[in-house]
C-alpha cells in the first residue's frame, strides 16, 4: 500500500491510498489490515506545493511506521 499526499490551491491536505492499480480514500482501519498482510508502507506519493520540512515529515512518518512493524513482526517471530 502507497500513501498519496496532496495539497490544493488552498493548502489542504488529503490523503489516499493506492494497492495495485486501485486508488480509494484512506482511512486508518484498511491501513492497519494492509499493514498485517504486507508488513510495510511503500514510499509515499508527495504531490502539490509542500515544503521541504512537510515532504521529510511526510517522509519520516512512513518510515517510523515501517520500523515499528518491522520490530513489531520480528519480535513476534522470536
Amino acid at each position: 500500500m502507497k500513501l498519496i499526499f496532496s495539497k490544493n490551491e488552498e493548502n489542504v491536505i488529503s490523503v489516499t491510498r493506492k494497492v495495485g492499480d486501485n486508488t480509494s480514500e484512506f482511512g486508518y482501519v484498511d491501513m492497519v489490515k494492509s499493514l498485517i498482510k504486507t508488513h510495510s508502507l511503500e514510499e509515499p506519493e508527495i504531490e502539490g506545493e509542500f515544503s521541504d520540512a512537510e515532504k521529510e515529515s511526510i517522509t519520516k512518518m512512513v518510515e517510523h511506521i515501517n520500523a515499528e512493524v518491522a520490530e513489531f513482526y520480528s519480535e513476534e517471530e522470536e
